[in-house]
């Protein structure tokens, strides 16, 4: 294997674990000096990766620098900054130099990134670190901000609204209640009384609670909301606007002509920032597609909020690889509570957990799985097993966390 340091390529065993990696001019990282070798070039260990540099000065094996990525005649060279601080303050000694105010806020973020061996700007700092001062929950923010770096998405503050505004803890269905009360409470405008109209058809369901009534409502909620609005419109999709404007080009409508009550506006925001949030999380990357959404559904005069989240490959063409893929979905339900359902496809054969609160689950659902092996198969897919658990705290996030890729589909490790 060969690692390029600047002009001249640096070779390493077959069998090495260090691999190329990637950095921007004027990144900052937190990196381990492992081995030294001539001509100023250090094997380097930094979040998990290890790779082989250029340093700007001679250093010591088995310390703890911060780095930055400089550009020297034409070679990227690693500038070392500071040593890393051995008690755990890894922003102590960095932010004087980056000329920011050693606040607790910029420091817990320097020291987050670090830890996840993420890399960023002094820019970068300076603009979250504004941002997380607004943020009422610190631990959130510092997960968004770590998520929006490691993903390469825009360091903008409508792109880190909109992705913290997607992982909030607020179902979609009672910020949609929050709305319709706020709407009802001002002025009764033809655009208030059409919001309040497509309010109330998100709020309708199916009395039937089946595969198929499931899949329509679904389909339906996911028009009417919006979520694939503007995508649909770039791409010329003639049925974008049937049925009349879905509820995000309503809300951005509202919000431009500053209609309705403050407390309108600042419902409408929250869920507008919440369905870019959901837009964001389905940008194409790399390899692997990830579809993230966050709906309300209705059965029977119960109301509930379902969260989704597809992850599959991409074939050499972009077409999508069903033979690959995971899918989860998580339901809080009158009788079974909190659900989890998560479904992983491998080479068509396919495995799924159901995570719930319920007691007896595993009986009370028994009786429906040959029929459920049966309608796989006619589809070409194999049920190979059901697994049952216990709904666990935390055990929503630690599932939507995006999968990794290996060469023979979605990693299943989470």
């Amino acid at each position: 294997m060969q690692i390029f340091l600047g002009k001249q390529p640096f070779s390493i065993d077959a069998g090495s674990n260090i691999r190329t990696f990637a950095f921007q001019t004027g990144q900052i990282f937190s990196g381990t000096i492992q081995k030294l070798f001539p001509n100023d070039t250090a094997l380097v260990q930094a979040g998990g990766r290890a790779f082989a540099a250029k340093l700007e000065v001679p250093l010591e094996a088995g310390k703890n620098y911060w780095f930055q990525t400089v550009l020297v005649d034409g070679e990227v060279r690693l500038k070392m900054l500071s040593e890393a601080d051995a008690n755990g303050n890894a922003g102590k000694a960095l932010l004087p130099q980056m000329q920011l105010p050693p606040g607790k806020t910029f420091q817990s973020l320097v020291s987050y990134l670090a830890e996840r061996g993420i890399p960023f700007t002094k820019n970068d700092i300076a603009a979250i670190g504004a941002w997380l001062k607004h943020v009422p929950d610190l631990a959130n923010g510092l997960e968004t901000a770590a998520f929006m770096l490691q993903e390469g998405f825009p360091v903008s503050e409508g792109v880190f609204t909109s992705l913290l505004a997607a992982g909030q803890n607020i179902p979609a269905d009672q910020l949609l209640n929050r709305l319709q009360q706020a709407l009802q409470q001002g002025e009764q405008t033809p655009e208030t009384r059409q919001l309040l109209a497509l309010i109330r058809e998100l709020g309708a369901g199916n009395g039937q609670v089946t595969g198929e009534a499931l899949r329509l409502q679904i389909k339906e909620k996911i028009q009417k909301m919006g979520l694939f609005y503007e995508a649909g419109l770039l791409h010329g999709d003639k049925t974008a606007d049937k049925g009349g404007l879905p509820l995000k080009a309503l809300l951005v409508e509202l919000l431009q002509k500053g209609g309705g009550t403050k407390a309108a506006r600042d419902a409408a925001d929250e869920i507008v920032q919440k369905l870019n949030g959901q837009q964001l999380l389905a940008l194409p990357g790399g390899a692997v597609q990830h579809i993230w959404m966050e709906i309300p559904l209705s059965f029977a005069h119960v109301q509930t909020n379902a969260v989704m989240q597809w992850s599959g490959r991409r074939k050499k063409g972009g077409k999508i690889d069903s033979n690959y893929c995971k899918i989860i979905f998580y339901l809080n339900l009158q009788f079974m509570k909190e659900t989890l359902v998560e479904m992983n496809v491998q080479n068509r054969i396919v495995s799924i957990r159901i995570s719930s609160l319920k007691k007896g689950l595993q009986e009370a659902v028994k009786p429906f799985l040959p029929a459920l092996k049966e309608g796989l198969f006619k589809t070409g897919y194999t049920l190979s097993d059901v697994r049952f658990g216990e709904f666990q705290p935390g055990a929503v996030r630690a599932a939507l966390s995006r999968p990794d890729v290996s060469g023979k589909g979605v990693d299943l490790r989470i």
